[in-house]
């Protein structure tokens, strides 16, 4: 539910598939802050993944008593990343509960040189610095391992929290990035049954600022000093090993490109903007002409009009014919998941809608995106080769979007 006096949150508050609580704190400007509430030995306890922009100081512990959440009574905090919109609170919350802070093993560098220019001494912090080395095990995702840092954290009975590093690259956002998997069940990710009336969208993940659907946000012409303030960043992140880049969708492509194949349906909870929905049917199925210049090894600099060259004429209608197939498939998956034909109707829909505006690089992209679902969705509604379940499914779908007058 929207926060009715402070106009630059907006808090949504659920409950999750389990036993969980989840405050939303999606701020704007700044980077959004995500409370789970549970019971621990018969009190309410909280864990938050990132801890806010300092310019929310004076505002920050009413905000989440209001919201019913004691400050004293958090547990742990953890990082997403060191940039301050992510970070900026991190004092002020530590300080108030004695939390523990849960960060990446390149974060203590960060720590140790003072932070950004404006940043409160984190070395009074409790910090727990996680490092690749320190838990043998990973998640593998579309053939990518993320290095499980940490042994779950368990929530309620059954819930589970996922802690995240990143494969290594030369062009990063940041050094220093986790991500967090929730789940409501002991066994997650990734999802190819049901168990127990599980289903993919029970799941979340925590994307921080790896995996965004809408960018951060910006008052026009407010934030002179933080926009400053994030260009010396990335410049001392370029010089610690992280990289500015010409195009940012280059950065962490190889991460990027493993958690948007690695799930079938995940829900997304983004560093920045409102959730949306993830599922490895936009990559591999809504392909944009740029998602196959990629896909077949060229730089995003060639341009697209390499892709309707004589030479890669069959190869680009051999991959689309490969993208209906792997579309089909994956509906039929659906179903098997426990999907009804109206809930899957419903999830393309969401899937359409999120697949817009953005940014000059990527409002394209997205038209494009659009433009594939429903070539592929009159397609299906007729091929004769496939189930009168699956082609009414195509059916329906065709005409809740034309009924949503998207």
């Amino acid at each position: 539910m929207p926060d009715s006096h402070r106009d630059y949150v907006t808090i949504v508050q659920e409950h999750l598939s389990g036993e969980a609580h989840l405050t939303s704190l999606l701020f704007h400007p700044g980077g959004n802050v995500y409370i789970l509430t549970y019971q621990k030995n018969g009190k309410k306890r909280h864990i938050l993944i990132d801890a806010g922009d300092e310019r929310y100081y004076e505002d920050m512990l009413t905000i989440l008593t209001e919201n019913n959440i004691n400050p004293a009574n958090i547990d742990r905090i953890v990082i997403t990343h060191r940039h301050s919109d992510h970070t900026g609170l991190m004092y002020l919350l530590a300080k108030e509960s004695g939390a523990i802070i849960t960060a990446h093993h390149t974060f203590r560098s960060y720590v140790e040189s003072g932070g950004d220019f404006d940043s409160p001494d984190f070395k009074q912090c409790n910090i727990e610095y996680l490092g690749e080395s320190d838990s043998n095990s990973t998640i593998r995702l579309s053939g990518i391992d993320f290095p499980n840092l940490l042994q779950a954290v368990n929530i309620g009975k059954s819930e589970r929290l996922d802690i995240l590093g990143t494969p290594r690259t030369r062009m990063t956002h940041s050094p220093d990035q986790l991500i967090v998997l929730y789940s409501p069940r002991n066994d997650p990710h990734p999802h190819i049954q049901t168990i127990g009336g599980f289903r993919p969208t029970d799941d979340i993940i925590f994307s921080g600022d790896l995996w965004l659907m809408r960018g951060p946000m910006f008052d026009s012409g407010t934030d002179i000093m933080w926009r400053l303030g994030a260009g010396l960043r990335q410049i001392g992140s370029m010089m610690s090993g992280g990289s500015i880049g010409r195009d940012p969708r280059e950065q962490d492509a190889e991460a990027k490109d493993a958690l948007k194949k690695g799930f079938c349906l995940i829900r997304v909870k983004p560093g920045h903007g409102d959730e949306f929905l993830g599922s490895r049917i936009i990559p591999r199925s809504l392909m944009a002409d740029n998602d196959i210049l990629v896909e077949f090894g060229y730089p995003l600099s060639v341009g697209t009009a390499i892709l309707r060259s004589k030479e890669l004429a069959s190869k680009v209608s051999a991959r689309r014919e490969q993208a209906y197939a792997m579309f089909v498939e994956e509906l039929i998956l659906w179903t098997k998941l426990g999907y009804k034909q109206d809930e899957i109707s419903r999830l393309l829909l969401r899937i359409y809608r999120e697949q817009s505006g953005g940014g000059p690089l990527v409002e394209e992209d997205r038209r494009e995106r659009r433009e594939q679902l429903r070539i592929l969705l009159n397609r299906l509604k007729d091929d004769e080769t496939q189930t009168a379940e699956i082609r009414q499914l195509a059916k329906s779908t065709q005409s809740l979007l034309i009924s949503s007058r998207i």
